[in-house]
């Protein structure tokens, strides 16, 4: 990566790390902190943020894209991307065509009102921590959707799925009944705000 980094940023590289001293040392900071990471993929998250900046890279960034390329290549999408799938999903079931089930339970764990009702500077960061859990369990190889197809087989998840639905339903109605649209959001909240 350093020989990367060197031919495309000549000048940053040498300024950055102008003796051999410190690119050794540099060199070992940069090994400790991407030694979790396949050197294939280090390379191509160097490759990469070259392409996308012109300043040298942090560890961070490295270790970013690599991830990012970790969630392409398990069929996952960025934070972002999944989180802009979860707000404009409907219906909000399993039943809808999911990009993948880890999206779908990091949106129910953060909560479909939270999703449609909340700014995204609020509700994005909740999301966010949801998904990129449920992802890191896929990428330790964990089948999500078989977990959460046995979770939903046993008597008790039956029982609360069918609670929950209800509730939902009542409160749906609750809100029609009041002239509130409870698929409105923040913007019927703020509607409903200017009038009180």
């Amino acid at each position: 990566m350093f020989t990367i980094l060197r031919d495309a940023l000549p000048s940053q590289f040498h300024r950055a790390y102008p003796t051999d001293e410190d690119r050794e040392r540099a060199r070992s900071i940069w090994s400790e902190g991407l030694k979790d990471i396949e050197p294939k993929d280090v390379k191509f998250a160097a490759e990469r943020v070259l392409k996308q900046k012109k300043f040298l890279p942090s560890i961070a960034e490295i270790r970013e894209i690599s991830r990012m390329r970790y969630y392409e290549q398990s069929g996952l999408k960025d934070p972002l991307q999944a989180y802009q799938e979860a707000c404009n999903a409907e219906p909000q079931t399993m039943e809808y065509h999911w990009s993948h089930v880890a999206v779908y339970l990091a949106a129910r764990e953060t909560g479909w009102m939270t999703l449609r009702g909340e700014e995204q500077r609020i509700a994005f960061p909740l999301f966010e921590r949801y998904y990129s859990g449920f992802c890191e369990r896929v990428l330790a190889g964990e089948d999500l959707l078989a977990e959460m197809q046995s979770r939903l087989d046993s008597p008790q998840a039956h029982t609360a799925e069918a609670a929950w639905q209800q509730a939902d339903q009542q409160q749906q109605e609750q809100m029609k009944a009041q002239g509130i649209d409870p698929k409105g959001g923040r913007k019927e909240f703020l509607k409903l705000r200017k009038q009180l």
